[in-house]
């Protein structure tokens, strides 16, 4: 999915880019900040934008930091790399600290929105690298991250529900099944689709009969499902 044409109009009708950088939280040194606002948009790197965009601690506050927000989106989408997975992980915090000021620009939803169909396409398939998934720090990420923005309404739950829980397609199993194990082995914390999943032996079947017939025929993922399997408990 592109970054919505809104959410950048809005940010870029509203704020221009920060003279300065503020660190409301203390955490950086004037060096630090002089160095990463004295780079062009195209020159920053992802340790820069982790820094703007650091959680509970970054190094602008609100007015300063979202100037930068579309590039760190254009980031996320488009590199797969573990910088790119570190930005995606404080992005995501810093939307939940932010979501009072979001709402108020109008593009908190828009925002949850590009995530969701983020997290759509990199679940579309379940392509193996070595022992894991391609794209599964990504996915991992936005799906914690979405339960940690709102315990109260576990947004992590329902993408989950919404877009692996019908299990119709391989991909849809194997990433459920895959989410599964690291619910069983105390990764993802928390999660009561999970843990609904976990009892549910009916859909684990229907996961294992979409998988097994997949993997049949090929020797490496039928050795990895069995792995898998057995940490699951499915059979």
């Amino acid at each position: 999915m592109n970054i919505p044409e809104h959410i950048i109009l809005t940010i870029r009708h509203k704020y221009n880019r920060p003279a300065k950088l503020s660190d409301p939280g203390s955490d950086f040194s004037q060096e630090e900040l002089t160095d990463i606002i004295s780079k062009s948009d195209a020159d920053l790197t992802d340790t820069d934008l982790i820094c703007i965009f650091q959680s509970f601690l970054p190094a602008g506050d609100y007015c300063e930091s979202i100037y930068f927000l579309p590039i760190a989106l254009e980031r996320i989408r488009n590199d797969d790399e573990d910088g790119a997975v570190t930005i995606c992980d404080n992005l995501l915090r810093w939307i939940g600290q932010q979501k009072v000021n979001l709402e108020a620009d109008g593009i908190y939803d828009e925002l949850l929105s590009f995530f969701d169909h983020t997290f759509a396409e990199l679940t579309s398939t379940f392509t193996l690298e070595g022992n894991y998934p391609e794209n599964c720090n990504r996915a991992t990420i936005i799906f914690e991250a979405f339960n940690a923005i709102s315990p109260d309404m576990p947004l992590g739950d329902q993408l989950l529900q919404k877009h692996l829980g019908i299990v119709e397609t391989y991909a849809q199993a194997a990433w459920l099944v895959f989410f599964l194990e690291g619910f069983l082995y105390g990764i993802h914390k928390h999660s009561a689709f999970l843990q609904n999943v976990a009892n549910d032996k009916s859909l684990q079947q229907k996961a294992y009969k979409i998988i097994i017939a997949q993997a049949i025929n090929d020797n490496n993922l039928l050795r990895f499902w069995d792995k898998h399997f057995n940490s699951c408990g499915i059979w």
